[in-house]
């Protein structure tokens, strides 16, 4: 018997019809979280759940949650991922999610297929961070919802706190964080990255998610004549940042599988003819294992404490996020191959490099996620591309580890 299929053509469509809000000139997305462009998209999908008879309720920090009733109200099964953006962003990062999540409960509507477990459509609030710190804010409040006041008081570069913004845009929700309980979670998503096309494979069963330390780092030296000013009386704080830059990529060579970014640069007093008095910069850290990450992170922490260029300045460390690394559920990761079988997709079992709202529920309930693959490993740009038929396969796997999982099997 030919297992069921999601609806390509109205999925497909759903998408182009989300990206055209925020969309930009270049073809791209600009949505930041709980903008006006963010309550557009979210009422748009509040739209489409509730064409479906699907009861949408939204909690304390604005995620949103979509039912369809199953026959046992004490199980529960979510799917989604997250409709916000980056500011130059793809249209397929989150929205492939929520919209595939979305297109799953409609095609069990569509062909009577009442499910045992309740199933929940999720759209998560902030996943980005790109406006408000933390990123992944919204799955992180519904695990601890002790974190929530805490959120709320978080202020984007305008002053503007998460409290407010959920206010203007009215997604302050009443529910409290973390009412909603999963016995299992999936996230489709797209990988973000070149592996799945380079070796020609259908989908990406996502074993974990790895570790992600992001700091803020200040150095603080003092401001001279770029002209009277001999090199060796500088107390030149760019110049030890861009020791420390060298000194993570050797890092990066050395330990397995270790990354480090430095994303985000200010110079002070930013004069041409001034040696800089100080730099701040943030410096993303990740790596699939939490031990190999704290070495890489107490590597960094010798060298700016020993090497000659810090000499005589002032360093100040703020943490920003800690998210350890996530190994995936087991039951759930062979839920997703059994139906790349069942459906004669190929699959590679492999790592996430990007932090994914999964990842974070991931700590509390038995959690996993589908990639589908990325042009050129293109992501968080307009040049972000899946097309419609990895969509459709995506969507088909989440489908049917949807069936599995709520089966039983």
């Amino acid at each position: 018997m030919e297992p069921i299929r999601i609806n390509a053509t109205r999925l497909n469509g759903r998408i182009r019809e989300m990206a055209m809000i925020g969309a930009l000139p270049s073809g791209g997305v600009n949505r930041p979280a709980l903008s006006q462009e963010d309550k557009k998209a979210r009422g748009l999908l509040a739209s489409w759940a509730t064409e479906l008879g699907l009861v949408t309720t939204v909690d304390e920090i604005g995620n949103m949650f979509a039912l369809l009733k199953g026959k046992n109200p004490d199980r529960c099964i979510g799917i989604g991922s997250h409709l916000d953006s980056v500011s130059t962003g793809g249209k397929y990062d989150g929205p492939v999610g929520v919209l595939g999540a979305l297109e799953v409960a409609q095609t069990l509507i569509e062909n009577n297929m009442r499910p045992n477990s309740n199933l929940v459509v999720a759209n998560y609030t902030n996943e980005e961070g790109v406006r408000f710190l933390p990123d992944m804010m919204g799955s992180l409040a519904h695990v601890n919802a002790g974190q929530v006041k805490d959120f709320w008081q978080s202020q984007d570069e305008n002053g503007t706190t998460v409290e407010s913004a959920l206010t203007g845009i009215g997604y302050k929700g009443t529910m409290k964080c973390g009412t909603i309980r999963y016995d299992y979670f999936i996230e489709i998503h797209i990988e973000q990255g070149p592996v799945l096309e380079q070796r020609k494979t259908d989908i990406g069963v996502v074993k974990g998610v790895q570790a992600i330390h992001w700091m803020k780092l200040a150095i603080e030296g003092k401001s001279a004549h770029a002209g009277t000013t001999p090199i060796p009386a500088r107390k030149d704080a760019f110049h030890a940042l861009g020791r420390l830059s060298n000194h993570a990529r050797e890092l990066c060579l050395e330990i397995e599988d270790q990354l480090v970014t430095i994303g985000t640069l200010r110079l002070y007093p930013n004069a041409i003819n001034v040696v800089p008095e100080k730099v701040v910069a943030t410096l993303d850290v990740r790596n699939p294992d939490d031990g190999k990450l704290k070495q890489a992170l107490e590597k960094l922490d010798y060298f700016m404490a020993t090497d000659p260029s810090f000499s005589g300045l002032k360093t100040t460390k703020e943490v920003l996020v800690d998210v350890p690394a996530v190994t995936f559920d087991k039951k759930v990761t062979e839920a997703i191959a059994k139906s790349c079988g069942q459906l004669g997709y190929t699959f590679h079992a492999m790592h996430s490099g990007a932090g994914h709202d999964a990842q974070i529920l991931g700590t509390k309930y038995p959690a996993a996620m589908i990639f589908i693959p990325s042009k050129n490993g293109a992501s968080h740009t307009v040049d972000e591309y899946s097309s419609p038929e990895q969509i459709e396969k995506g969507a088909n796997v989440l489908l049917h580890t949807v069936l599995h999982l709520d089966r039983g099997n």
